[in-house]
């Protein structure tokens, strides 16, 4: 039997995207071949999720190795202090930042909002400027590098106890490579890392580095950390086809075999019966209900979306009491004037939002739900991991994506329907062909979505990790 030793800050009690890819990996790799190890995070570093924690991940993590270090963070410490002093840092309960004085029409659009805080940011005090530049120094290349010293020596004394044969990690945080990288030089064990977005040509970034002189020095050490990374791994895992293609590209000089495509995948324990299906009928619904689940920040913001339902109801192409649209997840402070807006547009009595909620539980608010969103701007690389969670559900999928993007590629060939996230009218017609065939493409999804069945596509990552 092998050993795998994964570092990951993506763990229980966290309930990220990220979390599940290392939890469905842990779970279906032959039990019988390899023992997992995890070198996490302790507890207390998470939020408070004790309101939200699924309890169905005993199992799995019963039989891991399960390891949790701490930090060393100045920074955090700091601001623990200044809100202990000042009795500030207390945030609504909600999982909705509370909405920022009312903004011009003009911002009202994630990527002229989102330009006017970098541009704000550039004025601020001087003081303020030093304060944010040390932040930014401290937490390079991203505020999980805190983890990295004890992890370090943690996972070295993991590594040599249990004779571990592989090390994995899985980013972002990419500050996981480099703790792993760091454990192969000291250690000689095989290396296998996993990007789960792209990391030195992360176009979410793209702005920052125009408008900001330390964004451009920051990103010109990560594209040397990145290659630093790629070429001590001894294999690089991307999780679409178009990031394996663009890793290919940019580092031409190494193999391409030492560059994989391992899509995530879905659970296929958490596979839900279409209860608005029966009997080989479909059973016309009332309402058709459209929900996206996940976080709305930075670019990823709904106003084309909420823009084509005004568009289709003002058209009168829609009846409005017989469509629901639901967002669950936190609301950051880039897009906190959403639903503001929405109440502004006029559609608030079609349109909900809600704090996050456990996986569990938004797995029932998908099962009542018809058309789940997938909401991808600005990258073209990316598939977001909900995709496989929608793929449980049988139901076609609304994709509001990039033109071109692995969004678009993965949606349209079998799962749903796209709407260019640049243009109103398309998603608008996306919207309103979805709301006239709410079980569009029913059969395909449940034929086509077994290749990500993770039960079976975990022989694939198993072939990876013997190196």
């Amino acid at each position: 039997m092998k050993r795998l030793l994964i570092v990951s800050t993506n763990f229980p009690p966290s309930i990220s995207i990220g979390t599940q890819r290392i939890l469905r990996i842990s779970k279906y790799l032959d039990p019988s071949q390899w023992q997992v190890s995890v070198l996490t995070l302790k507890e207390h570093y998470y939020p408070d999720m004790s309101h939200r924690t699924d309890d169905d991940k005993g199992d799995i993590l019963n039989k891991l190795n399960i390891h949790r270090a701490g930090k060393i963070d100045p920074v955090e410490s700091m601001l623990k202090l200044r809100e202990s002093i000042s009795g500030n840092g207390k945030q609504n309960n909600s999982g909705i930042a509370k909405a920022a004085p009312k903004k011009k029409e003009s911002e009202k659009n994630g990527k002229a909002n989102y330009s006017e805080k970098i541009k704000a940011k550039q004025k601020q005090s001087f003081w303020s400027q030093i304060k944010d530049f040390a932040t930014g120094i401290m937490q390079f290349p991203d505020k999980n590098v805190t983890f990295f010293p004890l992890a370090l020596m943690r996972g070295y004394r993991i590594i040599k106890k249990e004779k571990v044969d592989v090390i994995f990690s899985s980013s972002p945080p990419h500050s996981m490579h480099l703790i792993t990288v760091w454990l192969k030089k000291l250690t000689g064990k095989k290396l296998v890392v996993d990007f789960r977005d792209p990391w030195a040509r992360s176009p979410w970034h793209d702005e920052e580095r125009e408008l900001n002189k330390f964004e451009q020095w920051k990103h010109d050490k990560i594209v040397s950390l990145e290659k630093w990374v790629v070429e001590h791994a001894d294999k690089v895992v991307l999780v679409t086809k178009e990031m394996r293609d663009d890793y290919v590209r940019h580092y031409d000089y190494l193999p391409a075999d030492k560059f994989i495509w391992f899509s995530n995948g879905y659970d296929p324990d958490t596979v839900q019966p279409n209860a608005m299906y029966r009997n080989g009928k479909t059973e016309a619904p009332e309402k058709v209900k459209f929900i996206h689940a996940g976080s709305l920040y930075k670019y990823r913001d709904p106003t084309t979306i909420l823009k084509a339902l005004k568009l289709l109801v003002d058209k009168k192409e829609i009846d409005r009491s017989r469509i629901e649209f639901l967002f669950i997840g936190g609301i950051n402070t880039d897009q906190a004037h959403i639903p503001d807006m929405t109440k502004e547009m006029g559609i608030d009595d079609m349109v909900n939002f809600m704090p996050p909620v456990s996986y569990n539980s938004v797995m029932e608010y998908m099962v009542a739900s018809h058309i789940p969103i997938l909401l991808q701007p600005v990258t073209r690389l990316q598939l977001p991991g909900k995709f496989f969670d929608y793929l449980c559900l049988q139901k076609p999928i609304l994709a509001v994506a990039e033109p071109e993007s692995a969004t678009k590629h993965m949606v349209e060939e079998h799962f749903g329907i796209f709407g260019d996230v640049n243009k109103v009218e398309d998603v608008a017609k996306a919207i309103k062909f979805l709301y006239d065939n709410p079980f569009y493409n029913f059969n395909t999804i449940e034929e086509k979505r077994e290749k990500f069945n993770m039960a079976k596509s975990i022989h694939t990552f198993q072939e990876i990790l013997n190196v």
